[in-house]
């Protein structure tokens, strides 16, 4: 009873990644159109969340004995989700539209977190999982043709960036599992180390345009992407993952280039033709094939 409790828990925080996330490819295809930078972006991000979450990573920050999770865990968190995964998904807005963004970063998602939980957790993907993935590579890949049909190759740079991202983010949800970290303990770890690293260089070395943004654009990127990206999404992604395992939750997040698609269409003006909505449908099934799936574990793994 309490394993079904705890499996309808974790769908209810994968389900809430999903929404948040499909708004985080709107609100940061808007950032993207501002004058702010992606360093602006992200450090915004990083000092929303720092000035959110203060009462609780300061204390630990201040006092070893408080601290659940070793310095190198907490740095590599930071460094995979923190700021690698942030700076490439803020550039790729900046070169490519919202809608590449939703099915190049999640949408690819499964992939290379399956790639990884192989090498590390050993775990190896059942048929019906293989085949929920090869519906959704099946979709991603009509919806990326259809988007780049008559297009020019001007978004390529932020492709490039997207899919960097997506790689970060999914080595990132496996060494969740991998480490066996608590939920709230990665988001402390995250935003503490985020600011300790990526604050000072943003400070002293990298190009800023926060002086040519509006305050709307630097309040409506710090709150979405610092208070509810951050706070919430990366905190139910990781009890998601504690509760679901890190190659379910990837394959419940390719729902996200379904709605982050539609969301580009309603909000951004940008085109769903008839091949775009057939990837849609095929990403979609993929997804809850896969995510009904359960893993097959070749050989134990330990930490």
């Amino acid at each position: 009873m309490r394993a079904l409790q705890a499996i309808e828990k974790g769908y209810l925080f994968a389900l809430t990644t999903v929404c948040i996330w499909s708004g985080f490819v709107i609100i940061s295809r808007v950032g993207g159109q501002s004058p702010l930078t992606p360093f602006d972006v992200a450090a915004l991000r990083t000092l929303f969340a720092a000035a959110i979450l203060l009462p609780w990573w300061l204390p630990r920050l201040l006092n070893p004995a408080k601290r659940k999770l070793q310095w190198y865990q907490s740095l590599s968190f930071a460094l995979l989700a923190g700021i690698s995964y942030p700076l490439f998904a803020y550039g790729g807005f900046h070169y490519a539209p919202a809608n590449h963004g939703a099915v190049l970063i999640a949408g690819t998602l499964p992939f290379f977190t399956t790639l990884f939980a192989l090498m590390l957790l050993r775990e190896m993907p059942s048929l019906q999982r293989m085949l929920g993935l090869a519906l959704i590579i099946s979709g991603v890949t009509t919806l990326f043709v259809a988007m780049m049909r008559g297009a020019s190759w001007q978004s390529l740079p932020g492709d490039l960036m997207f899919l960097a991202a997506s790689l970060c983010w999914s080595l990132f949800a496996v060494l969740l599992r991998y480490w066996q970290t608590r939920a709230f303990d990665v988001t402390l770890g995250v935003v503490a180390f985020s600011l300790l690293v990526y604050v000072p260089v943003y400070v002293v070395f990298l190009p800023k345009a926060l002086a040519q943004a509006s305050w709307g654009d630097i309040a409506l990127q710090g709150f979405y992407q610092g208070g509810i990206v951050v706070c919430v999404a990366m905190w139910t992604f990781a009890k998601a993952t504690e509760l679901l395992g890190a190659v379910r939750v990837a394959v419940i997040m390719s729902a996200v280039p379904v709605a982050g698609t539609l969301l580009a269409v309603a909000w951004l003006g940008e085109l769903l033709t008839p091949a775009s909505a057939m990837g849609l449908l095929l990403t979609f099934l993929g997804a809850l094939i896969g995510a009904l799936a359960r893993a097959k574990v070749i050989l134990p793994a330990t930490p």
